[in-house]
């Protein structure tokens, strides 16, 4: 029996007018203390083969010293960038919904300001969206991971994702892989400005009432993974999100999968981050967090392998973890060599 809520969802698909051939593309970088970093995401936005772009970078600073470090770093860009104040709730996720209300493009790049996009991005995108019907695509990427010093092509995803697949735990690694409709966007209600976390998942779950997400398979981002402050690392942030994001979806998801082991694999997952961020400043809170991995995974093979690399300590731990990726032949750069135009010569060669 159709409910009203599928009703409407049924017309605003067949409402959703189709994509020119060469439609507008707004990238939305949000910025949050990372003034260094933020130069290297625009360069590779204007380095783009798809040249039909605009970029907006939206200041989510309040301290006067790093704004004006934003305009520093953005002024050898003239006119090229669109600096924005975000004008909403603190945060991503308001950064981006300021962004998408400020945006001409008819479609979203989402880019966060440590990140990089590889050349090809917007034109493999566009050239899917334009091709078939989905709401938005996705793509592969290649991990840096700072703490280790190594770089790793993430592929192999199922072609399309669905509702039903986000539902039964499947989301993409970050918003800077999507590509993503406006309009769908906007009638899906934005960005939730009131979690803490998880508001990328729980933008994906609406976003999928009104059509599917497509993968690209080849990787065109570079998704960084560093000691600095993230949403994914900060522990209390993660949990508080992920009770909130229950409240929400808990339901919903419970109908496709067992929710009480998602919810273990959620915090799972941010002990490890914690891990492995705290391995370049503190090996006693590494270890820490592995520990709190391994009692709550129940002493898993991958919660239990990342006790070791706690327990080796700094040095012999990426160091092992770097001579066992080397093992299982999968790509790796020296810390040396990592930064976006190497990584992306060697991974894709």
């Amino acid at each position: 029996m159709q409910t009203p809520r599928d009703e409407h969802r049924r017309a605003a698909i067949q409402s959703l007018p189709p994509l020119g051939s060469q439609p507008l593309v707004s990238t939305i970088i949000p910025t949050f203390k990372r003034a260094d970093m933020l130069p290297r995401a625009v360069r590779s936005v204007l380095a783009q083969r798809y040249s039909n772009v605009e970029v907006l970078v939206v200041d989510d600073n309040t301290d006067e010293q790093e704004q004006r470090r934003v305009r520093e770093v953005l002024e050898p860009f003239g006119p090229r960038v669109r600096l924005l104040r975000n004008a909403r709730a603190k945060g991503a996720c308001g950064a981006r919904n300021t962004g998408i209300m400020s945006a001409r493009g008819e479609l979203i790049g989402f880019l966060d300001d440590d990140d990089r996009w590889l050349p090809e991005k917007l034109t493999e995108q566009v050239r899917l969206l334009t091709q078939d019907v989905c709401i938005g695509a996705l793509c592969s990427y290649i991990e840096i991971d700072f703490v280790f010093g190594h770089a790793v092509s993430c592929r192999g995803f199922e072609p399309v994702l669905t509702r039903e697949m986000a539902l039964s735990g499947v989301c993409p690694t970050s918003t800077s892989l999507a590509l993503v409709r406006r309009d769908v966007l906007i009638e899906a209600g934005l960005f939730d400005e009131n979690l803490p976390s998880f508001q990328d998942y729980d933008m994906w779950l609406r976003c999928l009432e009104y059509g599917q997400l497509r993968y690209v398979q080849t990787p065109l981002v570079e998704f960084v993974q560093h000691s600095g402050d993230r949403t994914s690392v900060n522990i209390e942030r993660r949990l508080k999100g992920l009770a909130a994001f229950e409240r929400k979806w808990g339901d919903a998801m419970s109908a496709f999968q067992d929710f009480e082991a998602f919810r273990r694999r959620m915090h799972v997952d941010a002990l490890i981050a914690n891990g492995r961020a705290a391995l370049s400043y503190g090996h006693r809170a590494a270890v820490t967090h592995f520990a709190r991995a391994a009692w709550r995974d129940r002493a898993s093979t991958r919660s239990l392998f990342w006790l070791a690399i706690g327990l080796l300590g700094p040095r012999a731990g990426r160091g092992f973890y770097r001579w066992l990726q080397q093992v299982r032949r999968v790509e790796t750069l020296r810390p040396d060599e990592l930064d976006a135009e190497s990584a992306a010569r060697s991974l894709q060669s």
